[in-house]
């Protein structure tokens, strides 16, 4: 399979970025993915990939038992403004639409809003869960505030990779957020 070429070397996963350009390109984290070779821009019309569509309004949860699906056919990540996100942002494009766990956000934006993730820290934590710790690594990187995320939510994503079905996933989540999630 091929990779996306990366900084550091080959990324095994394909990451898939639909870029809406509401956001100071200066400070777009998926811009910086997609210039230092991490990641791909695309037409979700055009995407011939079924990849995971990571989708704050799904039903569904990420989870380690994605990985496989990951690998073969990459994450899409839709960068937008929080401001001006809904669920008609994601009619159309094709794949598997899941949202992720509950997480707190490093970014200095939205630090510790619980949910309101920047689009690296959304693909990082993909990447965790579903068990590509040496990609996560490298996004890591990328940021120094991403070390900050990484400390906000090392319990979280461990406790999430472990997971092995959804329902597991779901008894985690209750088990850090007793309340209930707040996304």
């Amino acid at each position: 399979m091929a990779g996306v070429r990366g900084g550091g070397g080959l990324l095994n996963i394909h990451v898939y970025v639909l870029l809406h350009r509401e956001d100071d390109p200066l400070k777009n984290t998926a811009v910086k993915m997609v210039r230092m070779g991490l990641a791909t821009l695309v037409d979700a019309r055009r995407l011939r990939a079924r990849p995971v569509v990571l989708n704050p309004y799904s039903q569904e949860y990420l989870g380690p038992w994605l990985r496989d699906t990951v690998l073969q056919q990459g994450i899409l990540v839709v960068d937008a403004s929080w401001r001006r996100l809904s669920p008609s942002r994601f009619t159309g494009i094709r794949g598997l639409h899941v949202k992720l766990p509950p997480l707190l956000p490093g970014n200095p934006v939205n630090y510790g809003k619980p949910c309101i993730l920047s689009s690296i820290e959304a693909v990082a934590a993909s990447l965790y869960i579903t068990g590509f710790h040496e990609e996560y690594s490298r996004l890591l990187g990328l940021y120094k505030w991403m070390k900050t995320f990484h400390e906000l939510n090392k319990e979280l994503l461990d406790a999430y990779s472990k997971s092995k079905t959804p329902g597991e996933l779901e008894s985690a989540i209750s088990e850090f957020w007793p309340a209930s999630p707040p996304c």
